[in-house]
C-alpha cells in the first residue's frame, strides 16, 4: 500500500475509534498530557485542516517549537462539533504533509501512536492495522525526522525484537515485546511493564 493511501487508513481508523467513545470518554485524559481524546482528534484533523500559509504562521509564533505547535493547531478545531472534525478527518484523510520535509510515515506514525494513545488508556480492545504498525517500527527506527518522536538515543545499545512479528533493531540488551509496545515505549509511553528483557532497566 502506498505511504498515502497508509495515513489515511490509520486517519479514518482513528476516525472510527474517536466515533466509538460517548461524551463521557471524549473527555477522558490520555497518554498525552495536553490532550483529551477529543484533544487528540483535534490534534491529528488539524493538520489536514491546515493550509501552508497557517501552518508557516503558527511555526513562526511558536518560535519553530513543534510541540507548542501542535497544540495551537489542535485548538483551532477544538470549538467544532465532534461529528464535523470526524468528518474533516475522514474526507481528507489522504492529504499529505503541507511540507515536503514531513515525509508520509511520519504521519502514519504519529496517527498510530495517539490511536493508541486514546485507546489504552481506556482499556478499550482493539489493535493497530499491521502494515500501519509496521511503517511505524520502521520510521522510528530508521528515519532522521523520527526525533520529532522519540529520542533517538534511548535506542543506543539496546536490541528491540518483536514477540509477535519477524522483526528486531539494534544491538546490545535486548527489550522484547508485542510490536505495538515496542512502538509505545520508543514514544516514551507508559507500557515497560509489557516489556522484558535487560535492556528495559536502561528505558526505566
Amino acid at each position: 500500500m502506498a505511504t498515502w493511501q497508509l495515513a489515511a487508513k490509520a486517519r479514518r481508523d482513528l476516525a472510527d475509534l474517536v466515533e466509538s467513545l460517548d461524551t463521557e470518554q471524549l473527555g477522558q485524559p490520555t497518554y498525552c498530557a495536553e490532550w483529551t481524546a477529543q484533544g487528540v482528534l483535534a490534534h491529528a484533523t488539524s493538520f489536514v485542516e491546515t493550509g501552508l500559509v497557517g501552518f508557516v504562521t503558527t511555526m513562526a509564533k511558536n518560535k519553530f517549537d513543534f510541540d507548542k505547535v501542535s497544540i495551537a493547531m489542535a485548538k483551532t478545531q477544538l470549538g467544532r462539533p465532534v461529528p464535523d472534525v470526524l468528518e474533516s478527518l475522514r474526507s481528507q484523510a489522504s492529504k499529505s504533509a503541507v511540507l515536503p520535509m514531513f515525509p508520509e510515515a511520519m504521519t502514519v506514525t504519529d496517527v498510530a501512536i495517539h490511536t493508541q494513545d486514546i485507546r489504552r488508556p481506556l482499556g478499550l480492545d482493539g489493535e493497530l492495522d499491521d502494515e500501519v504498525l509496521g511503517a511505524a517500527l520502521e520510521f522510528l527506527t530508521s528515519h532522521k525526522m523520527a526525533t520529532t518522536l522519540v529520542d533517538r538515543k534511548s535506542l543506543d545499545g539496546v536490541r528491540l525484537v518483536a514477540s509477535d512479528r519477524d522483526w528486531s533493531f539494534g544491538q546490545g540488551d535486548e527489550i522484547v515485546g508485542t510490536a505495538e509496545a515496542l512502538m509505545m515505549g520508543m514514544a516514551g509511553r507508559p507500557v515497560l511493564d509489557e516489556l522484558s528483557g535487560p535492556g528495559v532497566a536502561a528505558w526505566r
